[in-house]
């Protein structure tokens, strides 16, 4: 076995420069250069212990992809040596955050909330961390949540798997841990006894469990004092996934980290310690704030004359046709000024309304606003002709423009349009056209009723009509003996009905992008239903295939299943058994896929349920493996 120390090129490719430090044993860490890419990275050194399940688990943390999780760009041996390659990560850990005190309550949400929500993405895809602690959470000096060791550290050290249930418990329960951490700078001991982290104060215990946060440390609120002791106590509660913790926790804002150089100074063996400059190693100092606004305190400092969201422009004031234009404007405000108010049935878009001046039509003195000074007085007269102040105009209509002050309208200050004569109105043929149309169908209505109730001539010399002889019922009784009975004719059944699909997962119990899985049976072939990409056809090695679980309508008759694939190649099988155990029972199809997979049965089965289970993924156009189903059907 070589040996791994400064100046060590790794596969040719990844130059090791200076160690690390490392929490785990048998493991070295060192800041190596990628010497193709010329880039810094981090290189962990497997020395000994399960080197290959860790390489392996290194291997499928490689395929989730977050901004949150530390990548992993390169896995492999050197001269019987395994190692695992990562991006460089930067900022402090939240070891190193709490060294001189806990973070505030928003900044322990933030960052443990963050955490929660990059492993929920790692659960979605079957990976899970299982040995989270305070070494591996950092948070950047933008304010950036990294964490390393998914997967990997959890084969480091041991951990067992259990089922899809229990590994996202225990990474819910650590998640809470590292809750706790924030809130009071100390670790609540495992139970089980492994994570173990060095140099850190352990909380107090009581009653089995660690005393609640708000008890040693000022300002944890409620929600999150209740959070910790009900996941860290002795039930089986809180949240039971990296998801659940998210709903719990949000929202949050953002995270500002931030301490001063001579603080930073003060510790200088810290920032060794982290591996990273000094200027790295940084607290939260304040509490998060979000940013708020009001849509109240929007629209009131608007600075006038700007237009405000959602507030259409002001109409343009409407302009009378046939009228001079130099007439003076009046500027129409929502109401008019007191001294000139003509009142709710005032100046309307015809004129002068019935309050007003309109008196002369008919309408009760009592009703008629106070006018304006300027205009001249108007009297109400007996209800039949002309006012007696306002002279006739030349309008039929019998209001001219003189009566607001001016023979040629120049100071009228309301111009409006002039009806249109009546006689020249435009002819309406609507009237006539519906005539028209009532005639059309009633002619029809009686040549429908003549050939509907005419007899038909079938060529009778005497010009009679022969009835038709009625069908004899048939008989009821038993054929003669020795004649055998006429064989009865089979019910017609219609094709299958698809009730219902799903997708099966045997590594996640949610199954694989469930909610796009109905596009196969939507009838679009230019939609689809397509799985996770990988890298090899046997899905990467992390599990045996996924499956379609299609639910038909009653049981039927199934004689086969179509596929149209995107893709060449891989595996499929067709079994009458449901999605609970996808691979039981007899194969009835099977075969590679195409663009368009017939998969025909021996013979005939009377199913209500249908698994079809691919077991090898095709290849496509871009060289990787997955599943793009853009229709199913069964026949």
């Amino acid at each position: 076995m070589a040996e791994v120390g400064r100046g060590t090129v790794l596969a040719g490719r990844y130059r090791v420069l200076e160690p690390l430090p490392s929490d785990l044993d048998g493991v070295s860490v060192w800041r190596a250069t990628d010497q193709i890419l010329d880039r810094p990275v981090r290189v962990r050194v497997l020395q000994s212990g399960d080197v290959a399940p860790a390489l392996d688990a290194a291997r499928r943390a490689a395929l989730v992809t977050d901004a949150r999780l530390v990548r992993v760009l390169d896995v492999g041996t050197h001269e019987g040596v395994g190692y695992v390659v990562s991006e460089q990560i930067v900022g402090a850990s939240l070891a190193q955050l709490v060294e001189n005190g806990p973070l505030t309550a928003d900044q322990a949400r933030a960052v443990v909330g963050e955490a929660a929500a990059a492993l929920e993405v790692a659960r979605r895809r079957g990976v899970h961390h299982l040995a989270l602690r305070p070494s591996v959470v950092h948070v950047s000096a933008d304010g950036r949540v990294l964490i390393a060791g998914l997967a990997l550290d959890a084969a480091l050290l041991g951990v067992p798997h259990g089922d899809a249930t229990a590994t996202s418990r225990r990474d819910a329960v650590d998640l809470v841990r590292l809750l706790y951490t924030g809130l009071t700078g100390r670790w609540p001991a495992d139970r089980d006894g492994v994570l173990q982290v060095a140099g850190m104060e352990l909380a107090p215990v009581l009653d089995g469990g660690p005393v609640p946060p708000a008890e040693l440390a000022a300002g944890v609120p409620n929600d999150l004092d209740t959070l910790c002791t009900v996941t860290l106590g002795g039930y089986e509660d809180g949240p039971h996934s990296p998801g659940d913790l998210v709903h719990e926790l949000e929202p949050w804002g953002e995270i500002r980290v931030g301490r001063s150089a001579d603080d930073v100074a003060a510790r200088p063996g810290a920032a060794a310690a982290a591996g990273s400059a000094p200027a790295e190693v940084e607290a939260a100092t304040a509490p998060v704030r979000v940013p708020r606004q009001s849509v109240r305190t929007v629209f009131d400092e608007a600075p006038p004359g700007v237009v405000r969201p959602g507030t259409p422009p002001p109409a343009a004031p409407a302009r009378a046709s046939g009228l001079p234009t130099s007439t003076s404007r009046v500027e129409r405000t929502s109401a008019l000024p007191a001294a000139g108010a003509v009142g709710a049935a005032g100046v309307g878009a015809a004129g002068v309304g019935a309050a007003g001046v309109g008196a002369a039509h008919g309408a009760p003195a009592a009703a008629a606003p106070t006018l304006p000074a300027s205009l001249p007085p108007v009297s109400a007269g007996d209800g039949g002709g002309a006012p007696a102040s306002v002279p006739p105009a030349a309008d039929d209509d019998g209001w001219g423009t003189a009566a607001w002050g001016g023979d040629d309208g120049g100071d009228d200050p309301f111009p409006f349009e002039q009806d249109e004569p009546e006689g020249r109105r435009r002819f309406d043929p609507t009237a006539v056209v519906l005539v028209v149309v009532g005639i059309v169908v009633l002619v029809g209505l009686v040549f429908a009723a003549r050939a509907l109730f005419t007899l038909p001539d079938d060529g009778d010399p005497g010009g009679g009509t022969q009835a038709e002889e009625p069908a004899a019922p048939p008989s009821s009784e038993p054929p003669a003996e020795g004649e055998e009975p006429a064989p009865e004719e089979p019910a017609a059944g219609g094709p299958p009905v698809v009730l219902g699909i799903r997708t099966v997962n045997p590594t996640d119990p949610a199954g694989e992008r469930e909610e796009e899985v109905g596009r196969a049976i939507d009838g679009d072939p230019a939609t689809f239903w397509f799985s996770q990409t990988y890298s090899r056809p046997d899905f990467g090695g992390l599990k045996d295939g996924v499956g379609l679980e299609v639910r038909l309508a009653q049981p039927t008759a199934v004689s086969g299943v179509t596929l149209l694939v995107n893709g060449t190649g891989g595996n499929v099988e067709v079994r009458a058994t449901g999605g609970d155990a996808p691979t039981t029972g007899d194969v009835l199809a099977s075969g590679p896929m195409g663009p368009e997979t017939a998969l025909t049965f021996a013979a005939p089965v009377e199913t209500d349920v249908l698994t079809v289970w691919f077991s090898e993924l095709p290849t496509m156009a871009d060289g990787r493996f997955r599943i793009e189903l853009t229709e199913l059907t069964v026949g």
